[in-house]
């Protein structure tokens, strides 16, 4: 499944460099009332849902996506306001987890839940692919990756910051495979910024967004591809 990683030239060049890119954490979400935290249950039922989410927040990261890329909102709110990259991954359809942009449907899944007698046991993708509808602009996809096997270094609070793995190689066993990169309207990466991070054995499609003026939509240009110049990649390390 192709899908879309908003982020900002800075942070873009530094996952091609290290070959990895950093996970968001369950208590990191944007949306507030994912997991329940606004007021739609009794006590018990809230105080379960507050154990299974600090358990899963300590067992699970995730990467989020999009499902487009040709939503002006996108880049202004994820790529540094146009100046950042859309790097462009294929995922492995088992692991993407669509968003339903239908709260109401929201206690109907934890009603199921509890019903099934406990949250593990109806499932994580469940709980985690509703959020309030004013959302639905992102499209959003999501892959939900273990901690127990990634990449972990120390942020500068201290703080543990997972990351999971990315791959330019078509047939790698990373789930993770990066296949193109688009850059914002007001990017100021240039091709040899972008090529110096990649290994000398890499190739990476890339494309340059543009505003469409009849529809004020995101539109690319046709693909160019960048070879790489680095001769070695740098390490990664486990906590």
């Amino acid at each position: 499944m192709i899908v879309y990683h908003f982020i900002s030239s800075e942070f873009a060049l530094k996952a091609l460099r290290d070959r990895r890119l950093k996970m968001t954490r369950l208590n990191q979400l944007n949306d507030l009332q994912e997991l329940c935290i606004v007021d739609l249950f009794d006590s018990d039922t809230k105080r379960e849902l507050e154990i299974f989410k600090n358990r899963v927040n300590a067992q699970y990261g995730m990467i989020c996506f999009s499902a487009i890329y040709h939503d002006p909102v996108l880049w202004g709110h994820y790529a540094d306001s146009h100046r950042g990259v859309a790097l462009v991954f294929d995922i492995p359809d088992h692991k993407a987890i669509t968003i339903n942009y239908q709260p109401e449907q929201y206690k109907q899944i934890i009603n199921t839940a509890i019903h099934c007698g406990e949250f593990e046991s109806f499932g994580l993708s469940k709980l985690i692919s509703t959020k309030f509808s004013s959302w639905h602009y992102e499209q959003e996809i999501r892959m939900i990756c273990d901690l127990n096997d990634h990449f972990c270094q120390i942020d500068a609070k201290g703080n543990k910051a997972y990351f999971e793995s990315l791959s330019l190689e078509p047939f790698g066993k990373d789930a993770l495979k990066l296949v193109g990169l688009i850059r914002g309207v007001r990017c100021d990466l240039k091709p040899m910024d972008i090529a110096g991070e990649l290994l000398a054995a890499d190739t990476l499609s890339i494309q340059d967004a543009s505003i469409d003026s009849s529809t004020f939509q995101i539109t690319s240009s046709n693909a160019y591809l960048i070879h790489g110049v680095r001769s070695f990649s740098a390490c990664c390390f486990r906590v």
